[in-house]
């Protein structure tokens, strides 16, 4: 991973030699929160009931396929920038954040959704689980070189996140749930 146009970001010169110590190695904090969401994404498909691993893959596919348009329909308008990416060459789009956890965490929203709870209940659901992801965008956009917001305040970035969450949750949610009751309708057992 290298960083991207530093020269752009000079304002986070001193973010950019943030070591961590790593079993006699060092490395940056964009290595470690990478290599920590990754291990946490994997870790938690272990805890998957068997019945639910058709939802669990269902929701992981679209809501990864949603972030994927998402981020680069922002990266190419100029919105946000990842100086530090997994596949410099590849893509202007961090894979592990986009591709493993984004889409992780929305499994996690799908299979323990409250769908026989009240409607406070529902909304504090999305709420909770739209935080986690505001909030990692947010603190990796004000303390790392993961991503970069172009030409906005922090508030923006957090009232932009929260809306364009709930509508990415909202319609993923729907598709999903379109998706698995059509399977069930027509599933012979």
């Amino acid at each position: 991973m290298e960083l991207i146009s530093p020269h752009k970001f000079h304002f986070l010169e001193d973010n950019k030699n943030k070591k961590i110590p790593f079993q006699g190695a060092y490395m940056t904090i964009e290595k470690f929160i990478y290599l920590a969401i990754a291990l946490m994404s994997a870790v938690s498909t272990l805890y998957i009931k068997k019945e639910d691993i058709r939802k669990a893959l269902i929701s992981f596919l679209t809501f990864q396929a949603s972030t994927w348009s998402t981020s680069i329909t922002l990266v190419q308008t100029g919105i946000i920038t990842y100086p530090v990416r997994e596949f410099t060459k590849a893509t202007n789009v961090n894979f592990i954040p986009q591709f493993m956890f984004f889409p992780c965490i929305f499994m996690w929203f799908v299979l323990l959704f409250p769908k026989d709870r009240s409607f406070l209940m529902k909304v504090i659901h999305y709420v909770i689980f739209v935080s986690i992801m505001v909030w990692f965008i947010c603190f990796a956009h004000k303390y790392t070189l993961i991503n970069r917001y172009l030409n906005t305040c922090d508030f923006k970035v957090v009232r932009n996140g929260y809306i364009r969450n709930f509508l990415q949750y909202g319609l993923c949610h729907l598709l999903v749930t379109w998706f698995l009751k059509k399977e069930n309708k027509h599933r012979v057992v």
